[in-house]
């Protein structure tokens, strides 16, 4: 979406909105552009307060490790999701960061520190491949599930800021 117009993104997010987990963010198309770049700036800055060096203006999204979740709804639904896997390896602390969950959940749940989820130590950070290495860990992943909003996929999202690495 990032890389559209506002008005291509727009219609793009009309015409996939629908009742399902992965496409009822879209009911409220603007108000959904404005949080993606509201969250998007929010990532940049802080990526480069950590040491970050962006590359491109707004990163490639993508899930660290797989998404359970997402791959047995897609399966249960029918919808075909291509996963295509980048070792981590390939990147280094100024080309990738990461949110848990989503940015956009992260970003919100941080801003309005709902007290059921609240959780200062991973909401509205920005973590480091370093910082990432770290913290994930098999209990970590194990209770990942109420770190977030009933409704949201839980996972931790990765942002490549360097193109050419992901596309090499």
């Amino acid at each position: 979406m990032s890389a559209l117009s506002k008005t291509e993104a727009l219609e793009v997010m009309e015409d996939l909105c629908d009742d399902t987990p992965f496409f009822e963010r879209f009911k409220e198309p603007l108000q959904c552009w404005e949080n993606r770049l509201e969250t998007e700036a929010w990532l940049r800055a802080g990526f480069i307060q950590k040491g970050g060096k962006p590359k491109d203006e707004y990163p490639l999204y993508s899930v660290l490790g797989s998404a359970t979740w997402i791959e047995n709804y897609s399966l249960s639904t029918g919808l075909v999701v291509d996963m295509l896997q980048i070792p981590i390896s390939i990147f280094n602390e100024s080309d990738i960061s990461f949110t848990l969950p989503d940015s956009m959940v992260s970003y919100w749940i941080a801003r309005d520190k709902p007290k059921a989820l609240y959780q200062p130590s991973y909401h509205g950070q920005i973590f480091t491949l370093t910082e990432i290495r770290s913290l994930i860990t098999n209990e970590f992943m194990d209770k990942i599930d109420s770190m977030i909003p009933e409704g949201t996929i839980p996972y931790v999202e990765a942002q490549i800021w360097n193109y050419e690495i992901a596309k090499n």
